[in-house]
């Protein structure tokens, strides 16, 4: 199976090349990493690698094949794409993809924060709104450089899954 994982101008391939209970051979593009992985609770990952320890946040949007993925330092999606998911997209060629211009929100919550305004220029991976869900705080992040277009949501408002927090241009 291989997963890919949009970064900034470029997509990572992830592909599991072992399993052994929690312990994982993995190559991320042509690298190869041994990794442990244990779910600590519900979409709450630890991951030991190379002497060094993370935490992965992993929320599932739509059919449980992509997830917004946040750690310490960043955010980002990612895809599980398999046979069913190439063949989608090879039907799908030219209809108009989203081109990451709008950031949703994969679960309900609460705003926490916006930072910015419409406007403003934002750069890759620049937090733009703080969403509270499950007793944890989330930042959801540009996926590309630009201008915010529209800002539908402002701090406190409650928000429902999927739904457009931020749209830019």
């Amino acid at each position: 199976m291989i997963i890919e994982v949009p970064k900034h101008d470029r997509t990572a391939e992830v592909e599991i090349l072992s399993r052994d209970g929690n312990h994982y051979t993995m190559k991320v593009d042509e690298k190869i990493f041994e990794i442990d992985l244990v779910e600590v609770s519900k979409g709450i990952y630890s991951l030991l690698t190379d002497g060094r320890s993370y935490n992965v946040e992993a929320i599932p949007i739509d059919n449980h094949k992509k997830y917004t993925v946040n750690t310490f330092f960043q955010s980002f999606d990612l895809e599980i794409v398999d046979a069913q998911t190439r063949f989608q997209r090879s039907r799908n060629k030219g209809l108009g993809a989203d081109a990451g211009n709008v950031i949703k929100v994969p679960m309900p919550g609460k705003v926490v924060d916006v930072l910015g305004k419409e406007g403003d220029e934002v750069k890759a991976g620049q937090t733009l709104v703080i969403v509270s869900a499950m007793k944890m705080e989330s930042e959801y992040k540009s996926g590309r450089d630009g201008k915010i277009r529209q800002i539908l949501v402002k701090a406190g408002d409650t928000v429902d899954s999927d739904q457009v927090m931020v749209i830019l241009e």
